[in-house]
């Protein structure tokens, strides 16, 4: 095989802010991490933005970006989520994100959301969903297909992805948002009647699901009842090259959720899911890792291993515990070196985003650190693996869309760009089409 294996190993929310608590340092300054301070030691280290300096960045864009996508439009979480679960979105199609939810309606404040959030009996989900499964408005159908629990896919027949979410998500407290059209839409006519279709269906939910018997066995035995449903997500799937034909290599994903299956799926990379372990991040890091090595003595080109365990320790809002997950993932990734010690394989080690452990923000839009080594890396004299640390690397600053290039360069796959061996504008060798005699 032409070039060296390439493992990018993604620690997302890892990055963090300075806390009085941890005397200053950010949790992964605190935290100790040998196996990352030597990647940083014998390799090269810089920062990335995940999008642009300052922008605040969801997790399936920067690594949509970071797979070498940045220039093609990005379909919308609800299509990943869709493809994760198993159900097929075909190219084209309009779908959005619709989610079982509590409210309360009021003539002044519209629908007021609870702070609860569903985990029903799938049967109780899958009855109200069924009920509130097809509807018609401004030449535009809406078909429902549950997913998992109170969560389902809508497909949106006749209708234009650049609307707005009635979901707040993460905006605690807020009701049930109108759906508008984007300003930036390419058919504002056709957004603005996708817009209305969507509000008619969503206060028709409620109408139905109020009186529905699920829900009334649902308060008779003080349960919550989920009387509506609210959207989010909403975009098209339009053609991409697969991963394969993008990178020149052969792409494998390793993760735990159902958004990072249904990227695999969009891209064409081979999925192996590896079990969450909150209980034990170490385990789950070395499980991972040895799925990593598993695939790349296979054949893979790439492979990309994803622990959510420090994001989920920050959304607890403690840089001490942050800290110690931190400690426990890169005691799971000592095998690192065991495996790769002579330089076989491209080790890279960088973000998603920062996700503070304190404070009002869910992510935050500062720079992560990156660390690279391998064979063909220039050594810089960074020591440590940490945010403020990897400001004074040789790779500078990055942004995620530069990652996979920088990478296919120190694997000696990146493509010459002076000629032009293929049809297709990828950034690794390309798979070409040899001249036979006639």
């Amino acid at each position: 095989m032409t070039g060296r294996p390439i493992l990018l190993v993604l620690l997302d929310g890892v990055a963090d802010r300075p806390s009085d608590e941890l005397g200053g340092a950010t949790p992964l300054e605190a935290a100790p991490t040998p196996t990352l301070d030597r990647l940083a030691r014998e390799g090269a280290s810089g920062t990335v933005y995940p999008i642009e300096p300052g922008l605040v960045p969801p997790s399936e864009t920067p690594h949509f970006h970071l797979f070498g996508y940045a220039a093609f439009p990005f379909p919308g979480r609800a299509v990943l989520e869709a493809l994760g679960h198993g159900v097929d979105v075909p190219v084209g199609a309009v779908v959005t994100h619709a989610g079982l939810r509590q409210v309360t309606p009021s003539p002044s404040h519209g629908f007021a959301i609870s702070k609860w959030w569903p985990r029903a009996d799938g049967e109780e989900c899958r009855a109200l969903l069924d009920a509130v499964a097809s509807f018609e408005a401004e030449g535009v159908r809406l078909s429902l297909r549950p997913l998992d629990y109170g969560d389902a896919l809508l497909t949106i027949d006749g209708g234009h992805e650049a609307v707005t979410d009635s979901d707040p998500f993460f905006f605690t407290g807020w009701p049930v948002l109108r759906v508008e059209r984007l300003e930036e839409a390419d058919d504002p006519e056709a957004a603005a009647r996708t817009a209305r279709a969507l509000n008619g269906y969503l206060t028709w939910s409620h109408r139905v699901l109020e009186g529905h018997p699920v829900n009334a066995a649902r308060r008779a035995r003080g349960a919550r009842p989920m009387n509506m449903l609210v959207t989010k997500w909403t975009g098209r799937r339009r053609p991409l090259p697969p991963f394969e034909r993008r990178a020149g290599v052969s792409g494998v994903l390793i993760a735990s959720t159902p958004v990072y299956a249904g990227l695999a799926a969009l891209l064409g990379m081979r999925f192996v899911g590896v079990a969450e372990r909150e209980d034990d991040p170490e385990k789950e890091a070395a499980e991972k890792l040895d799925a990593a090595i598993e695939a790349i003595r296979a054949g893979a080109g790439f492979v990309h291993l994803h622990t959510k365990a420090a994001d989920e320790a920050a959304h607890a809002r403690s840089p001490a515990l942050k800290r110690e997950v931190i400690a426990a993932i890169d005691r799971g990734l000592a095998g690192l070196f065991r495996w790769a010690e002579r330089g076989e394989a491209v080790l890279a080690v960088t973000a998603d985003h920062a996700t503070p452990s304190l404070g009002p923000m869910l992510h935050a839009g500062d720079s992560v650190p990156i660390a690279v080594s391998a064979g063909t890396v220039r050594r810089d004299a960074v020591a440590t693996f940490g945010e403020r640390s990897a400001v004074a690397g040789a790779l500078g600053q990055l942004r995620a869309r530069d990652v996979l290039p920088v990478l296919l360069n120190l694997a000696d796959r990146a493509r010459f760009l002076g000629g032009r061996p293929a049809p297709d504008t990828g950034l690794g060798l390309p798979r070409v089409t040899p001249l036979r005699p006639a």
